[in-house]
């Protein structure tokens, strides 16, 4: 389970402004040109999100830009907007995806463990659509997991915009060759946090340098964590030939309390450990297009950063996947796509340790105007051995009863539709899913047994219940998961079916 954003009434005020940060200086709006200096109409969002904070967790891509560029245009709205509990709390899968399966005489069984429960998120797109909703699970997966980074994301922007108003309001930008610090005016105009370092630079190139580093006391902090929180954030922004031309890199940082440990040492006669989130985010625009990736881990310890591979032509680095420091809950974002639509490719990764033998990957892809496209779900290799990997198969029985880690030539697959009047992607007919399989090592079942197992999820705050079996017999189970053979044709691998049906991998590094 990853331990990474933060709650819905949270992540709603992206848009609706409300949160309790106060300033301590009259927030005097002041007119403020973001182009040139600031990644404009640039924002980590998951393309299924399309409903507006009234009605979502979550704010769409288009909404939650308006709100960070306004940040940046209005002292009033920074400091509304600015909330550092965004950096932090909890995201869990969608309710259709990997909830813990109960079951009962499982046949790949030995010594005594044929009744039990499968653990949450391993069994991936269990129910085709979410919950009691049409939403298709693919697209409330994506939503679901892609919370934390948009969140962390839009508030670091949210904060590198504001630093720009308050520059113009209360001192002045940065010439060439020069660097402006606004740790005083930032005090001044926001009392929730201190700032420590606040810089704002430009180089005799041109690239704009932004560095903030806080401490948050974080009212919701586990009450083993040490408090005042380090945040510590940067930007490296290179302006191209045109305001829409650009590329920059964004690192983030923030010392936190995991509880349990996970694959870090507990801290001394507690069952958690002090740990450091680190995320970064690679981006690039081209006109409408826009290609970026985003990594975020957590690893042991305070004051931990691991940011050490190389990205051409920055000086800031990539969050490494092969750094030994990162231990839990490794994700990766990589997408390129048209930011009026959204159309285009996006790739979603995760590994819930460094120990993990793979990665769970998340493909979509949306056609012309978004309007439709299909996910792809399955797993692939480490992260520490690719951070731009490919689903090379599924796994049925992943960490069930006399798992042997047999790697199908199978995944799962789901066709979205947008339905503009409930704004979400939803599934057209029985036919636009291939997610069924019985959760044992060959991927079927023939009755006989008395193998049973919880198909509808009868879940309640995250525990099977009781009677979860009651409505379930045992009965065959056959695979229905996308195969080798797709229009007439048979593939090699899995991959290759996913390419032959139109996806196209986004491309990163950006060529």
């Amino acid at each position: 389970m990853q331990r990474s954003l933060i709650a819905a009434s949270v992540i709603a005020s992206i848009l609706m402004g409300c949160n309790d940060a106060e300033t301590a200086k009259s927030a005097v709006d002041t007119t403020v040109e973001l182009s040139g200096m600031f990644p404009t109409d640039m924002m980590v969002a998951s393309p299924m999100q399309k409903q507006s904070a009234s009605m979502s967790d979550g704010a769409s891509y288009s909404e939650a830009v308006a709100a960070i560029e306004d940040a940046g245009e209005s002292l009033s709205s920074f400091g509304n907007r600015f909330d550092p509990a965004y950096f932090f709390g909890d995201v869990v899968d969608a309710t259709c995806f990997g909830p813990p399966v109960k079951y009962e005489n499982h046949p790949d069984s030995v010594g005594g463990t044929q009744d039990g429960e499968l653990p949450s998120g391993d069994v991936g797109i269990w129910t085709a659509t979410n919950g009691e909703t049409e939403e298709a699970c693919a697209a409330a997966e994506l939503n679901s997991q892609m919370k934390g980074a948009a969140s962390r994301v839009f508030m670091s922007l949210v904060s590198f915009a504001g630093m720009v108003g308050v520059a113009v309001a209360d001192s002045s930008l940065p010439t060439r060759g020069n660097s402006t610090d606004l740790v005083d005016e930032l005090n001044a105009r926001i009392s929730t946090v201190n700032f420590t370092t606040a810089t704002l630079s430009r180089s005799s190139a041109g690239t704009w340098s932004y560095d903030i580093v806080f401490e948050y006391t974080n009212s919701n902090a586990h009450t083993n964590a040490t408090t005042p929180q380090t945040i510590a954030l940067k930007m490296e922004h290179h302006p191209g030939s045109t305001s829409s031309n650009y590329e920059g890199v964004i690192q983030y940082r923030m010392d936190d309390y995991f509880d349990p440990s996970g694959n870090c040492p507990a801290d001394s006669g507690e069952t958690g450990a002090d740990i450091t989130h680190n995320g970064s985010l690679h981006y690039h625009r081209n006109g409408d297009k826009v290609t970026l990736q985003h990594r975020f881990a957590g690893l042991c310890g305070h004051d931990q950063s691991a940011f050490t591979t190389d990205i051409a032509d920055m000086d800031l680095n990539h969050l490494d996947a092969t750094s030994t420091k990162w231990k839990n809950n490794f994700t990766i974002f990589t997408a390129e796509f048209d930011k009026d639509d959204t159309a285009g490719s996006y790739a979603y990764t995760w590994q819930a340790g460094d120990g993990d033998a793979a990665s769970r990957i998340l493909f979509v892809g949306l056609n012309s105007n978004g309007n439709n496209g299909e996910a792809y779900y399955g797993y692939g290799n480490k992260v520490q051995t690719s951070t731009s990997g490919d689903i090379t198969g599924f796994y049925c029985n992943w960490a069930g009863p006399g798992n042997n880690h047999t790697l199908h030539n199978y995944a799962q697959r789901q066709f979205l539709t947008y339905d503009s009047t409930d704004k979400r992607y939803e599934l057209s007919s029985s036919a636009s899913s291939n997610i069924t399989y019985a959760p044992v090592d060959s991927c079927s079942y023939t009755a006989g047994s008395g193998f049973k197992y919880d198909t509808d999820i009868d879940v309640t705050n995250g525990q099977p219940n009781s009677d979860a079996l009651d409505d379930e017999t045992d009965s065959t189970v056959n695979v229905d998961l996308m195969d080798l053979v797709s229009g007439g044709t048979t593939y090699t691998d899995i991959m290759s079916v996913i390419k032959g049906r139109g996806f196209d991998k986004p491309s990163y590094p950006v060529p």
